[in-house]
């Protein structure tokens, strides 16, 4: 087959999707085919001159130690970003509202180890739309709760509710704004969520979680770094029918690769999520879990890949 030339327009379809998330193309057009349609997908290959740069960017950055380090401090900023949105939401009553303000689309993306310019400043959040209705149509469905650990602005849970009628939601987040967020769209639309306060860091086992639920993380883990320990023991007790994590897993990345090298390199210095998945492995071993599924899609955003998938269940 002709390897297609850098600057060629290509388009992100159906067997595209299927082959990130590891599933069959009949699947992927039967849950999210109408919604692919929709969006354009478009993208050219970065010339080889992009990515040194991009390399060089990278290196210069984490060398100079030029990211912000994620951790327990970083509440402040989670509680102003959220109280933005929240701010934004009583101005337009739009659900557009909740979209996190850190999804930027000015910037190349990566894919299947290589950066790309995409043709819509959206593509990113697109991608992660169609990822997660995905997993919503093939892993939520046959549960009566959804609890989303680290929810956030509640982006996630409006998407579920849209989708998944009948089922009862609840968003877990230490930021108080992300609570005020929840309670206005549950009120508007009458959906059955209530957003509750949570430190991920410090779980409060008071929480409990009801018979046949369904456990959700998207990128709030990555804060944790080394510290999931005591998440993944609460989980343990708690016993949630099964769990979605979509996470940046950093054993996926290849070492002696540069392209993911850097990402690694990235990973470490913003001190993400590390050893979550080499943990769940070890639960596995002592038949205390079972993991049902876990890959990685090959795409994110310029620094890494958030859209990898663990998805298990407590024996």
């Amino acid at each position: 087959m002709k390897e297609p030339l850098k600057t060629e327009t290509l388009t992100l379809n159906i067997k595209d999707f299927a082959e990130a998330f590891g599933t069959s193309e009949d699947e992927v057009s039967l849950f999210c085919g109408n919604l692919i349609r929709t969006l354009d997908f478009k993208y050219t290959i970065c010339p080889q001159e992009t990515r040194e740069k991009i390399f060089l960017d990278v290196i210069t950055k984490c060398d100079h130690a030029l990211f912000p380090v994620s951790g327990k401090h970083r509440k402040p900023d989670w509680r102003k970003g959220w109280g933005e949105n929240l701010k934004d939401l009583f101005s337009s009553e739009d659900l557009g509202a909740l979209i996190p303000k850190y999804w930027r689309g000015d910037r190349p993306l990566r894919y299947k180890g290589e950066y790309i310019l995409a043709s819509s400043d959206s593509f990113e959040r697109d991608f992660g739309d169609v990822f997660k209705l995905w997993l919503y149509h093939k892993y939520f469905k046959d549960y009566d709760n959804i609890y989303d650990f680290g929810c956030g602005t509640g982006y996630d849970l409006a998407n579920m509710a849209g989708k998944l009628p009948g089922k009862r939601f609840f968003g877990m987040d230490w930021a108080p704004e992300s609570q005020g967020l929840l309670a206005t769209i549950a009120e508007k639309y009458g959906w059955q969520m209530k957003g509750i306060n949570f430190d991920l860091f410090r779980p409060d086992y008071k929480l409990e979680i009801l018979p046949n639920s369904l456990v959700y993380t998207s990128s709030s883990l990555e804060q944790l770094g080394v510290d999931h320990n005591s998440f993944t023991n609460y989980l343990l007790a708690k016993q949630p029918s099964l769990c979605v994590n979509m996470e940046c897993l950093s054993e996926y990345y290849d070492k002696n690769n540069l392209f993911d090298f850097l990402a690694l390199k990235y990973h470490k210095a913003r001190n993400y999520l590390d050893g979550f998945l080499t943990r769940l492995r070890g639960f596995e071993k002592e038949e205390k879990i079972k993991i049902i599924a876990t890959k990685r899609t090959g795409f994110g955003s310029l620094y890494h890949e958030a859209y990898m998938y663990v998805i298990w269940k407590i024996l």
